[in-house]
């Protein structure tokens, strides 16, 4: 059983009779959860009560909820409700194949999106102690819920699969009020449901993806880049028309790149800025040697926790990789052949136009509850005549040579490195703190800590 101060180093067994392996993504077992409430005021914060690392006490440590038995106290009026202060971080904790150990993956990275959430939304963020702490406790309480370890290939030792014990931490404004004004009382929550992969059965090969060009994800100046629950709500009506249309997702473009293009510009399409999916990054692989993801400078891509990892893997051992990106272009026949020690390798940041996607070798998605998803194409669709308002639409559409019944070799590859260090397989100066035990103490949780 778990202890309050992290003293057992393994969790227990998975609980028997969970289909682990074949969990849909969704909320599944709540019946099985339990979860941590605390609520504050914009003006006390949180402070030594609600928890103490010098002492590992406060109310945090006693917080715990029955997730069916014990709803949430919400009001009509409450702030969440009317105005949509509410931000959220998506973690996952799985079991090592390496040592059996629970680990969190970067939870930092989620704590300093959390905060800049928290500010964009005008709510008091917690400290650093407190989030880290709250993510350990809830996984000790629910850690029957923690999938078991996967099976590693015998041939190529990398762990397969994609089952996690899915955790997201919650801040938003719980007070009542009619008036639009920072709520009176705030609620942070760190709930859990073990799940499956984000794109699970949606597709047998890479996605098919819709380019959207007609609504909008974000713009810039607005909240593109806050994990908060608006940026969702917009992608939904466009999601479910996609897929009624055989699409998995949508492809957003940054609209105002689309609708005023460069004075002169033949293809006001082709020349438009790509942002990202409904909830995924996008990476493309040029015939150039370049892995590149639209940049963040412009403020309308959410910063993802994979999509700077894959970013962090790519550049940290990019020549294992020249060999494969060379594979991969003479497999899509793009281009001279080249030797692979007169090949290059760049990882960029930077703006990407649809254009781009001409050029790709490969294409692939990144999250937290989809990994590293390959995509087989990308294309438009045809808009209802009475939603053209008069205007010319261009189409647009490409079929990638990897992805329609594989990954391609540097997809495969990215998302294998990426499993190797999840398994404690792989390792390296950029990725010693990325793995945090669960049953760690919680100073060395907080320091990434797993050996």
């Amino acid at each position: 059983m778990a202890t309050k101060d992290g003293g057992s180093k393994l969790p227990p067994p998975p609980k028997d009779g969970v289909p682990f392996n074949t969990l849909p993504w969704n909320l599944n077992l709540p019946d099985e959860h339990s979860y941590i409430h605390l609520t504050t005021t914009p003006d006390k914060g949180w402070t030594i009560e609600h928890y103490d690392p010098a002492t590992d006490a406060g109310t945090l440590t006693d917080a715990h909820e029955h997730y069916s038995s014990t709803p949430l106290p919400l009001y009509p009026s409450t702030t969440s409700l009317n105005y949509g202060t509410t931000i959220w971080e998506g973690l996952a904790c799985r079991r090592s194949p390496t040592s059996n150990k629970a680990v969190v993956f970067r939870p930092q990275k989620n704590y300093a999106r959390f905060v800049n959430g928290a500010k964009a939304m005008c709510l008091p963020p917690p400290s650093y102690e407190l989030f880290m702490r709250g993510l350990q406790l809830v996984l000790q309480e629910n850690a029957g819920l923690i999938p078991p370890a996967p099976t590693v290939d015998p041939e190529t030792g990398v762990p397969q699969g994609g089952a996690k014990l899915y955790i997201r931490p919650m801040l938003l404004g719980s007070g009542q009020q009619l008036g639009l004004h920072p709520s009176p009382q705030i609620s942070l929550l760190f709930f859990v449901s073990p799940t499956g992969s984000y794109f699970q059965g949606k597709t047998m090969g890479g996605l098919k993806l819709h380019l959207e060009r007609r609504r909008s994800r974000a713009a810039r100046g607005g909240t593109g880049n806050v994990k908060c629950c608006g940026n969702y709500a917009v992608t939904m009506r466009p999601l479910l028309d996609a897929q009624a249309k055989g699409f998995q997702d949508n492809l957003y473009l940054e609209l105002d790149t689309y609708h005023n293009p460069p004075p002169g510009t033949s293809s006001r399409l082709k020349q438009a800025i790509l942002q990202e999916l409904s909830a995924a990054n996008i990476f493309l692989v040029l015939k150039t040697g370049e892995i590149v993801t639209p940049g963040l400078k412009r403020g309308t891509i959410l910063p993802g926790v994979t999509r700077d990892t894959v970013l962090t893997l790519a550049k940290e051992f990019k020549d294992e990789l020249k060999p494969i990106m060379a594979e991969s272009i003479k497999l899509a026949g793009m281009g001279e052949e080249k030797k692979v020690d007169d090949f290059e390798i760049t990882v960029s940041e930077r703006d990407v136009r649809v254009e781009d996607l001409l050029d790709a070798a490969e294409v692939f998605v990144t999250g937290t509850a989809a990994e590293v998803v390959p995509v087989q194409s990308i294309g438009t669709s045809e808009t209802p005549p009475e939603e053209l308002d008069g205007e010319e639409e261009e189409s647009f559409s490409v079929k990638f040579p990897h992805g329609e019944s594989s990954a391609g070799p540097v997809t495969t590859k990215l998302l294998e490195m990426l499993r190797e260090v999840l398994a404690e397989k792989r390792s390296s100066e950029a990725t010693k703190d990325w793995l945090c035990d669960v049953y760690a103490s919680p100073e060395d949780f907080r320091k990434g800590v797993c050996n």
